[in-house]
């Protein structure tokens, strides 16, 4: 187990967009927030947050998110309105959303809090 180093800076603004690579399938989240757990002892979802990039740069420049052809988006606000916690981890702009639990009711409220996959704008 290993210890989440967050970054010290202020919480996002509620208008900024959030995005998360790929379709988000619920099995491939469930097992991508099970790693977190077994890891982190949380369960916690990668994001990048476009806080000082348009979202088609933040697409286009960050590796993790540019290897995807299609992302979805989000708002700090639709994210925390859903219950969820954003943590500033690892690098800037990246963030995990953080869950309470893996049960299909958590999922199904992150589902809904981003908009159904798009192309990636940044390729």
């Amino acid at each position: 187990m290993s210890p989440i180093l967050l970054r010290d800076e202020d919480p996002p603004e509620d208008t900024i967009v959030v995005v998360r690579g790929g379709l988000m399938d619920v099995d491939y989240v469930r097992h991508t927030i099970r790693n977190s757990y077994r890891e982190n002892r949380v369960f916690a979802l990668s994001v990048f947050l476009a806080l000082h990039l348009p979202v088609e740069r933040l697409c286009a420049e960050d590796p993790f998110l540019a290897r995807y052809a299609q992302v979805r988006f989000s708002t700090v606000r639709r994210i925390r309105a859903a219950g969820f916690a954003l943590l500033p981890t690892l690098e800037r702009p990246h963030y995990d959303v953080l869950l309470p639990d893996e049960a299909d009711e958590t999922l199904g409220k992150l589902e809904v809090a981003f908009d159904l996959p798009v192309p990636n704008p940044g390729r």
